[in-house]
């Protein structure tokens, strides 16, 4: 029988960002950021025991405004970047920052929920997709994204390199002394019928990180960061161990995980040794079924973010616009195919 779902509310707080705390690897983190017109925006860092199934929280204020964005470091687990929506002077401008998270304590230790007031997130750097390739001054007033300022990623292994996405525009940014400064050194324009907006985006955790993926309206458009040409590809919630794994989530309140071995680097089966494989054995592996696994129906509102966990590979996180965070594991079914 598969394990039960966790759910979490975040107490009188809408939300649509969320994202794996990437750096830290011992612990099941995620991270939420919330949105809020009448009260201050928080970043709340929620830990998942899996053991006894208790979830706790250390929270942060976001005065910069609603968070529509966030992504974790990876290699620095106080380091975080936001895309937010300024409401400060009901103005309504976007913006995307580098921010430092006060974990003193939290990273041996458990999260001690008590300490849920008063700290703020630190600016460090401001990411603005309009900038030339001069790189940006701390604490500088932030010029403004426009309306559509959808995106922030960062690079998988290496905390120096990120990607912002900004109406039709991909910036590839170096990032330097520890998120104090960045700046643009590679852009990308996406051209297209209409108003062009690129939505979510993600890098693929394989190739040595040098492709990011984002949504392009129904469909998928990636590029080569090395090169800055673009490509296509099936998906952008791959699993980092796992790639074959896919997560999808949409606002019909349902969240699929999807089995797409033809996308593999390595598919389930194939880690034994090709030459003392059995000819039935092969024809096994090479007829994985593809399609979907699960679909998962935890919500009851729109969701907006799905994230796998960076510390343990068969969980993932989603989070509806309503405030609720649901944390799932894949079913045991799938994980014992994986060894056979």
């Amino acid at each position: 029988m598969d394990d039960a779902p966790i759910i979490y509310g975040l107490e009188d707080f809408q939300a649509r960002a969320l994202a794996a705390h990437s750096a830290e690897t011992e612990k099941i983190n995620f991270l939420v950021g919330t949105q809020s017109l009448r009260r201050t925006n928080q970043v709340q860092l929620i830990e998942f025991d899996d053991d006894t199934s208790l979830v706790t929280k250390q929270t942060f204020e976001h005065p910069a405004g609603e968070v529509w964005k966030i992504v974790a470091a990876p290699q620095s687990p106080d380091i975080i970047a936001t895309v937010y929506n300024n409401t400060q002077d009901y103005c309504g401008e976007f913006g995307a920052a580098i921010w430092r998270l006060s974990l003193e304590g939290s990273l041996s230790g458990p999260l001690d929920d008590t300490r849920c007031g008063g700290e703020q997130v630190e600016k460090l750097c401001d990411l603005n997709g309009a900038c030339d390739l001069d790189a940006q001054i701390p604490g500088s007033p932030v010029p403004g994204l426009g309306s559509q300022a959808w995106s922030v990623v960062w690079a998988p292994e290496k905390d120096s390199h990120l990607v912002t996405l900004v109406d039709n525009h991909v910036y590839h940014w170096d990032v330097e002394a520890a998120g104090r400064s960045a700046r643009v050194i590679g852009k990308v324009t996406v051209e297209g019928r209409g108003t062009v907006s690129l939505g979510s985006g993600r890098w693929y955790p394989h190739q040595h990180g040098s492709q990011v993926a984002a949504t392009h309206g129904s469909s998928v458009r990636a590029w080569d960061m090395r090169t800055m040409k673009p490509t296509w590809v099936w998906s952008v919630r791959y699993n980092a161990s796992y790639d074959q794994l896919v997560l999808t989530c949409s606002s019909d309140q349902r969240i699929i995980l999807s089995n797409l071995p033809s996308i593999a680097s390595q598919p389930f089966g194939t880690m034994v040794d090709q030459e003392d494989t059995s000819k039935e054995e092969k024809d096994k592996v090479e007829g994985t079924e593809e399609g979907v696994i699960q679909i998962y129906d935890d919500h009851e509102d729109s969701v907006y973010a799905v994230e796998w966990s960076a510390a343990d590979f068969w969980t993932f996180a989603s989070l509806s616009y309503d405030g609720r965070l649901v944390i799932n594991k894949v079913p045991r079914s799938v994980k014992y195919k994986q060894f056979m």
